[in-house]
């Protein structure tokens, strides 16, 4: 019989791996919420280095919202071309647009999922990071560590999955959210990986649910 999840030890965990492992992104030690933002709208099906390059990019241009609302379409796709979905271009002009008129990022989940783009995990992020309110965060990448670890079904989409988001609200610490975040995002990107995890380095394999039953699938089945 596998070790049950222990929601203390994977909160615990997790976080002293993260604070030794993080990785560094521009975006994490910004403080404006615009560019936070906009961070958590380009990171939507793309990865952190492209980002990276593109939002240094974006912002080199047009430095804040009143710049980028004015930019065309067509200059801000050129620069975000990089990242494949160049019809983001539209949206962040409209973002700005929007962030413009209200004169500054809202700071509540129901005012950030009103601006053009910005879905639950966007919204959910940019509370956390910019304004460090305490806001249950997973997306599809993230959902693959709590659902290993704590044993979840994956056959919903994390947006509609209420028992993941239940369990997420349930190990998000009250202190250090955005560190938090920042961990769980880590940890799914280098070491939680879909196709061939590497349970063997990762802090959480004692008690986790999915690395014990492939441990004993395995040896199979005790004589």
């Amino acid at each position: 019989m596998g070790v049950a999840a222990d929601p203390r030890a994977f909160t615990r965990d997790l976080l002293r791996w993260g604070r030794a492992n993080r990785r560094h992104f521009p975006w994490r030690t910004e403080t404006d919420p615009f560019r936070i933002l906009v961070a958590e709208v380009l990171l939507q099906r793309s990865r952190g280095k492209t980002v990276a390059k593109v939002y240094e990019a974006l912002f080199d241009r047009w430095p804040d919202a009143e710049m980028l609302a004015k930019a065309r379409t067509s200059s801000i796709r050129a620069v975000i071309r990089p990242l494949g979905l160049t019809r983001r271009a539209e949206i962040l002009r409209n973002l700005a647009r929007s962030v413009v008129e209200l004169g500054a990022v809202p700071g509540t989940v129901d005012g950030l999922l009103a601006l053009p783009g910005v879905g639950p995990y966007a919204a959910h992020a940019t509370l956390v990071v910019a304004f460090g309110r305490r806001a249950a965060t997973v997306d599809g990448v993230t959902a693959r560590v709590y659902r290993r670890y704590f044993g979840l079904s994956g056959e919903r989409p994390p947006s509609i999955d209420t028992e993941l988001w239940d369990q997420v609200e349930a190990v998000t610490p009250r202190r250090g959210v955005r560190e938090w975040n920042w961990a769980v995002l880590d940890l799914a990107s280098t070491t939680c990986l879909p196709r061939v995890p590497r349970c063997g380095v990762c802090p959480l394999q004692s008690h986790c649910r999915w690395s014990q039953t492939m441990a004993q699938e395995r040896v199979g089945p005790s004589a």
